[in-house]
């Protein structure tokens, strides 16, 4: 998927009219008309800021990767898998995940209650 196709895809998710992302960019309404339709490409400053907006990393907008939000290089293998794992849920499954977590927590804590 190219980037024209992931910025127009963005716009709709956001539910963001092409009037208003030029104005929040900075941009002439006929630049981001050009980037939607494969005419024109963002220099590297309006890449970054199409990608702080939308809350993405610029390798999603370019198409290099498939994850909309890179995984924090802090993190251990687990904890990374867990947020990819996350991410890959609709939302109504990510709030179950919650809540199946917090009540795995909630029994960690009786039994440290109880321990000590």
């Amino acid at each position: 998927m190219d980037f024209s196709i992931r910025l127009e895809n963005l716009i709709e998710e956001y539910c963001v009219t092409q009037k208003q992302l030029s104005l929040e960019l900075h941009i002439a309404p006929t630049t981001l008309n050009g980037y939607i339709n494969s005419c024109r490409e963002p220099d590297f400053c309006t890449l970054a800021r199409i990608a702080r907006y939308f809350d993405v990393s610029t390798d999603y907008l370019l198409g290099l990767s498939q994850e909309k939000k890179p995984v924090p290089s802090t993190l251990n293998p687990a904890e990374g898998a867990l947020i990819h794992l996350y991410r890959s849920l609709n939302s109504e499954r990510q709030e179950l995940l919650i809540e199946q977590a917090k009540f795995y927590k909630s029994l960690s804590a009786k039994a440290s209650k109880k321990n000590g």
